[in-house]
């Protein structure tokens, strides 16, 4: 297979770049080709609805090696904490593509415990998750709504997607394997190579599905985490795009049970979930892709 930068339509850079970059990256990120190509065989041989990986596509071991190294990070991690800001494109009522901010501040206890500080352009809402119930309320309003949760992150989750009809790119890191989640689809991952982003290094990768196109930003040695990620939508008009800038992770968060418990305020009433519905575009919520 010929290096990313010398394919027809691929992503160029700079040889000598890119082979200092692949020194230096399995530097950082090790590579047990052996188990590696042993994993790619048996993804070829699974059975109908498990991982889809097509190994005869254009994968490279250093990319789907990085995002195992980074998912085993994560996975590692009972008690973690991190800010999101996303910027998603949506089409405006004349038909120019607008950006809309939301930031918004994580914390995760596994395998039951989600606290979600949710800033946006539309409205700010906060969500804790206690391992049996969702409460969900808009911070400058006394109204909530409570919805009856699975037992698990994972789960719930995909509950909220289905009930709030919509998603987030989030979902993934927080759920209890990020590569499984991330890999599931992928027909193309490559090494773009190491990029200099304000005076740090980041490992640059590529990734194509059917329904859309996205790259992923790492940061290492020490921890290897999301920095940055960008997805396309390839199956939606104007093919918008959802970027997602991490910081602050604190793999060791020490976070009290009380942060995952809601306390209701005075003068809070109970409400439909319509009532406390975070605004936003529904257009994306079952389009696939890694924004589940």
């Amino acid at each position: 297979m010929p290096p990313l930068h010398q394919r027809p339509g691929g992503v160029t850079m700079n040889k000598h770049l890119v082979s200092t970059a692949l020194l230096t990256a399995l530097l950082v990120f090790p590579l047990d080709l052996a188990a590696q190509n042993k994993h790619l065989t048996a993804a070829n041989r699974a059975a109908p609805g498990s991982v889809t990986t097509n190994v005869q596509s254009d994968i490279e071991p250093l990319a789907t090696q990085a995002l195992k190294t980074m998912s085993n990070q994560l996975r590692a991690a009972t008690s973690f904490s991190f800010t999101a800001r996303i910027m998603r494109e949506e089409p405006g009522t004349n038909g120019q593509t607008l950006d809309f901010f939301r930031h918004i501040d994580v914390e995760v206890q596994r395998p039951n415990k989600l606290r979600f500080n949710v800033r946006s352009d539309t409205s700010d809402v906060n969500l804790w998750y206690d391992g049996k119930n969702v409460t969900i309320m808009p911070a400058n309003a006394k109204v909530y709504t409570v919805i009856a949760a699975p037992p698990t992150i994972d789960a719930t989750l995909a509950m909220l997607k289905t009930k709030l009809e919509t998603h987030t790119p989030l979902r993934p890191f927080l759920s209890t394997n990020p590569y499984a989640f991330l890999i599931d689809g992928v027909q193309s991952a490559n090494e773009v190579g190491l990029v200099n982003v304000d005076n740090k290094q980041f490992l640059h990768l590529a990734f194509r599905e059917p329904n859309a196109d996205w790259q992923l930003w790492l940061t290492g040695p020490d921890q290897v985490l999301p920095h940055r990620m960008a997805i396309i939508y390839k199956n939606l008009e104007d093919q918008p795009r959802v970027d997602v800038e991490f910081s602050n992770w604190n793999l060791n968060a020490q976070l009290p049970a009380s942060a995952f418990i809601f306390s209701k305020p005075e003068g809070a009433v109970e409400a439909s979930l319509n009532a406390v519905r975070p605004g936003g575009t529904h257009s994306q919520a079952t389009q696939g892709g890694k924004a589940q």
